[in-house]
């Protein structure tokens, strides 16, 4: 799915306006696995900042921590029926988009519909 075009299906509005964000090399505590969306993790940065990061972008350490082996933000994309979006990554279920006005973020795939080639 990644480099296909897509239009948005549904409005979609952010639900974490503040994004868990990590470096390479940072270490988040991570708590338990999305019973929804497999692959996603609880994370814990740092300064105190949360939310669902992707699994496989993290080393677990065993003890409650995972050292971050890629960067990361889990900034979300809000967007409107009709929306059109480019797909850059996707993982479990969500997709990293780019919108007609250049945004970037996660848009969950159910909300996309895909626009055929003309």
């Amino acid at each position: 799915m990644e480099g296909k075009r897509f239009v948005a299906a549904a409005d979609y509005e952010v639900s974490y306006p503040h994004p868990v964000e990590f470096s390479v090399g940072d270490r988040v505590r991570i708590g338990r696995e999305d019973s929804t969306w497999p692959g996603w993790v609880w994370t814990r940065t740092g300064d105190g900042n949360e939310g669902w990061a992707p699994l496989p972008r993290l080393d677990p350490a065993g003890d409650g921590t995972a050292v971050a082996r890629e960067a990361y933000t889990a900034r979300e994309l809000s967007m409107r029926r009709g929306d059109r979006l480019v797909s850059l990554r996707v993982h479990s279920g969500w997709l990293w988009c780019r919108n007609q006005h250049g945004e970037e973020g996660w848009v969950p795939a159910f909300n996309l519909k895909p626009v055929e080639p003309s």
